[in-house]
């Protein structure tokens, strides 16, 4: 009976340098998007105070040029929340999957179209 196993005289399998190379770079590339993510995320919280705290104010007291200036910096809030939460990148398969299957159904019904006709 033995008690210890002898250790296999096979070597260790390494990854290559261009493997290496390419982890590397993936791992970069995640790096940066979770910066960006992260920078957009501060973002999106601070509009969001932003537009707390200027709709939360008595607006009953204010004057009307006061009122109007609030009203303007509020929808540049909205607009500025808006675009931190849809982004091309977000937007960009479906909407070619729209484009793609659209096309390919007017394609489709001109054919059938002129099939039947």
């Amino acid at each position: 009976m033995k008690l210890f196993r002898r250790a296999s005289k096979r070597k260790p399998h390494l990854p290559s340098d261009e493997d290496l190379a390419a982890f590397e770079k993936d791992l970069k590339a995640a790096a940066d998007d979770f910066l960006l993510l992260r920078d957009r995320f501060f973002a999106i919280r601070r509009a969001k105070a932003k537009y707390e705290q200027d709709t939360s104010i008595d607006i009953s007291r204010l004057p009307a040029e006061e009122l109007a200036q609030m009203r303007d910096r509020i929808e540049a809030l909205k607009v500025t929340l808006e675009s931190h939460l849809l982004t091309w990148r977000e937007v960009q398969e479906p909407f070619w999957q729209v484009v793609q299957f659209a096309g390919l159904g007017l394609v489709v019904g001109w054919f059938l179209r002129g099939w039947l006709s």
